[in-house]
């Protein structure tokens, strides 16, 4: 907890809305609903692919709730509205970065991709990093990734450098929110 700037201690919302979306912190009962995503080869495509057990998605959500009752960081399902359909989750995590300039990450649903939703959910988990005096958010992403790197491209991130890891290039941008 240490770790971060005094100015999380607050941390953020637990709910954020943009025009077409309600963001909320996930609460175990989203579990269902969210390994419907995570399980589908479609859509989880990131780390180590789909899911099987639901019982990884209720461990993901368990662990994201620690991160905001320790560190003030959130991470939201993204859901329709009015319909309340999940479409998709976004958030700040400690990734490769460290604690002190964490990363945003995101995932659509398959069948609601291209939409823009990933830009609108993120451009509002953004903004909430700025209200809480973050200094800086960042996102790797892979070269071949060209729908994430629209969206890191819409949010005014920045290259800023490239690493090779086990599945091969990573880019890093940055952005001060």
């Amino acid at each position: 907890m240490d770790d971060l700037d005094m100015s999380t201690r607050g941390g953020m919302r637990r709910t954020l809305t943009t025009a077409r979306l309600d963001l909320a912190a996930f609460q175990p009962d989203d579990a269902e609903a969210l390994h419907e995503l995570f399980s589908d080869p479609q859509t989880h495509t990131i780390g180590n692919g789909p899911l099987r057990d639901i019982r990884e998605t209720e461990h993901w959500i368990t662990r994201r709730q620690a991160c905001r009752r320790d560190l003030g960081l959130c991470w939201y399902a993204l859901r329709e509205r009015p319909t309340g359909r999940l479409v998709g989750n976004c958030g700040i995590f400690v990734g490769r970065t460290g604690p002190t300039e964490p990363e945003i990450g995101y995932e659509i649903r398959h069948d609601s991709q291209h939409r823009g939703y990933a830009t609108e959910a993120a451009t509002a988990v953004i903004t909430e990093c700025a209200r809480i005096g973050l200094p800086r958010v960042w996102a790797t992403v892979r070269p071949a990734n060209t729908a994430s790197l629209r969206v890191l491209h819409h949010l005014g991130m920045s290259f800023t450098r490239s690493e090779t890891d086990e599945k091969g290039t990573l880019h890093y941008m940055s952005r001060v929110p």
